[in-house]
């Protein structure tokens, strides 16, 4: 067992390093391309950290100004900002975090080490990246830094400059036009000493100025500009200059505005030429709407080494946890499942998961805050899995696109009751998230295993209700009214047509294949068409065979009457049914293995049609 660190002097803390190097910068013109570091696109490209330590009032000018270094050989972060750093040789009074490069302090402050620039004092910003802080303006963020890919060591990524080895710093002066599509983010202490967020999102400081919490970057200072819109703008500007934002519609986070494309002149109609740009069309639409619809889609965290700083130096007595090295790190209760998997899920500080409304949410407007999956192989030491996230987009968004023409409302309450069912009570722990994980790998293809009971919707829809006590009556709802999972409704899509141009039953039938055919499902009736009335079908690598009755509905509700004769005995059915089909269905009754559902086109008076799926037992 590790021994624990040797109590620290009270006085570490104040002899903490702070660098402090006065600068001579001389610009320089013409071609530098011996030179080592970004270009000012580059610079453009990358993510904003809020840093302005090295941006002017002429950060307009296109020119590189190199500052040089020197002959002490001061790093790039003793010229920028006045760091904390922790001394290297009492570097045994700190908790290392496995081979992250990392260490935790027994006051719970967290240093990289950085190699020759020392062991330097981190905190994620708003963004998840580890940054510098710096003591004597806490208001300005100093560098991001990044993890070297195989050394248990740490560089600087980002802060306006690049380090080269000639031992000359480049600072890189975007355009004008790049700077004002920069955000300046405040720093995550400042930002807990705001209000908190009224009905629009707005939030105030003490000098009553606006800010807004942008999703996916963080918290930034607000104007209103000539048009009346909220604006991005720091302190030092009067009128606005960043991007315009608004606010998410039902939520208090805010985001970018879209940019509408340019407007091309009737002179570009001729189509692209020796001096022309292609024309902007219908591509970029599409995709800009796509990108509002559907902005979560990250498959990679924003920094896999995030889960570091979520530790302690004393075990946890109220919640479950694990240990990584000489920290302690709580976990989301295991469940039934935990003595089977040799996996357990890290839980962020700020977020414990519970129900399927908060995570959902989480999943939506803040995915970084979702456990991190971490497993064990044998005797090896527990390994975390910081750089992919569990999941990529709220769940919702994974039943849509694997059925494709459910209904919004019927993804949400499909996603609500895979998420209930997962850890049986409704909360979620460890085992309900394997679970989910491993239903989203069968159903997007990558295994063969599917998980019982959630393994298809139509295996959790229940078993439809009677409204009336002598007879068997099921009530239909309207597609927009169902909050929890009875029915399950589909959208009028391209193929609505077939039926709507010529309402028979073979149309019927036809439509049904093509739906369920879009999600996967293999129709196992001969051409389709074979017995009128209904359809039997199953999805690959998946045991349960579905047997659906068809028919078209003009009132609220469907009275279900028990057959004279079984339907696998029925001589007109069976005559109408292939031999391969019916064995496989007499085969998988005798395994319980067959769902029968019924569904169809309702005909409402006064509402549109709606396409249904229900379950009878």
């Amino acid at each position: 067992m590790a021994k624990r660190p040797k109590t620290r002097n009270s006085k570490t803390e104040d002899s903490s390093t702070h660098l402090e190097s006065t600068r001579q910068t001389s610009s320089v013109t013409g071609d530098h391309s011996g030179l080592s570091g970004r270009s000012a696109l580059d610079l453009d490209q990358m993510p904003d950290t809020g840093a302005s330590t090295v941006l002017s009032d002429t950060a307009s000018r296109q020119t590189i100004v190199v500052t040089d270094i020197p002959v002490s050989g001061a790093s790039a972060i003793e010229v920028t900002s006045n760091v904390i750093s922790w001394p290297r040789h009492q570097i045994d009074q700190l908790f290392p975090i496995d081979d992250t490069g990392l260490f935790m302090s027994a006051e719970q402050k967290l240093y990289a080490d950085t190699g020759e620039e020392g062991l330097l004092r981190i905190e994620p910003n708003a963004k998840g990246k580890y940054q510098v802080p710096s003591r004597s303006t806490p208001d300005l963020p100093g560098p991001i830094l990044a993890k070297i890919p195989g050394e248990p060591r740490w560089r600087i990524e980002r802060q306006g400059l690049d380090t080269s080895a000639n031992g000359k710093t480049v600072f890189m002066q975007p355009s004008d036009a790049s700077a004002k599509q920069t955000l300046q983010v405040i720093l995550p202490v400042l930002a807990e000493k705001l209000t908190k967020a009224d009905a629009k999102g707005l939030r105030y400081d003490k000098l009553k100025r606006t800010y807004v919490d942008v999703v996916e970057e963080g918290t930034v200072l607000v104007r209103r500009n000539v048009k009346g819109q909220y604006q991005a703008t720091t302190t030092s500007e009067l009128v606005p200059s960043g991007p315009v934002l608004e606010c998410i519609e039902g939520m208090t986070l805010w985001q970018r505005k879209p940019q509408q494309p340019a407007q091309l002149s009737a002179t570009d109609d001729s189509g692209p030429g020796p001096s022309k740009r292609p024309r902007l069309g219908e591509d970029i639409k599409h995709a800009e709407t796509e990108a509002i619809i559907d902005p979560v889609n990250v498959p990679t965290t924003t920094n896999p080494y995030l889960w570091a700083s979520w530790g302690k130096t004393t075990k946890p007595y109220t919640v479950e946890s694990i240990q990584i090295g000489q920290l302690y790190y709580p976990i989301v209760p295991q469940g039934p499942l935990a003595d089977k998997l040799p996996l357990a899920f890290i839980q962020h500080p700020q977020f414990a998961p519970s129900r399927f409304e908060a995570f959902e949410r989480m999943l939506q407007e803040a995915p970084d805050l979702q456990p991190v999956l971490t497993y064990r192989s044998g005797p090896a030491p527990r390994r975390v899995n910081g750089a992919i996230r569990n999941f990529e987009k709220p769940l919702a968004h994974y039943v849509a696109n694997t059925f494709k023409n459910f209904t919004d409302q019927t993804s949400r309450v499909v996603a609500k009751r895979l998420f209930e069912l997962s850890s049986d009570d409704g909360e979620i722990n460890g085992s309900g998230l394997a679970r989910m994980m491993q239903t989203f790998r069968h159903w997007e293809g990558k295994s063969t295993l599917s998980t019982f009971g959630i393994g298809d919707p139509l295996d959790m829809l229940p078993i439809t209700a009677s409204s009336d006590v002598s007879r068997r009556i099921v009530p239909l709802l309207p597609p927009e009214s169902v909050k929890t999972l009875q029915q399950l409704n589909f959208t009028s899509s391209s193929h609505w047509k077939i039926y709507a141009n010529d309402q028979t039953a073979m149309n019927l039938k036809t439509l049904f294949v093509n739906i369920l055919n879009d999600s996967g499902y293999d129709t196992l009736t001969p051409n389709a068409v074979t017995h009128l009335n209904t359809l039997v079908f199953k999805r690959p690598n998946h045991p349960k065979v579905y047997f659906l009755k068809l028919g078209r509905v003009a009132t609220d509700a469907i009275e279900i009457r028990t057959p004279l004769i079984p339907e696998l005995d029925d001589p007109l059915l069976i005559k109408q049914m292939s031999t391969e089909i019916h064995q496989t269905l007499v085969a998988a009754d005798a395994r319980n293995d067959v769902v029968w559902l019924i569904g169809g086109v309702q005909h409402p008076s006064g509402r549109s049609p709606s396409i249904f799926i229900i379950r009878e037992r």
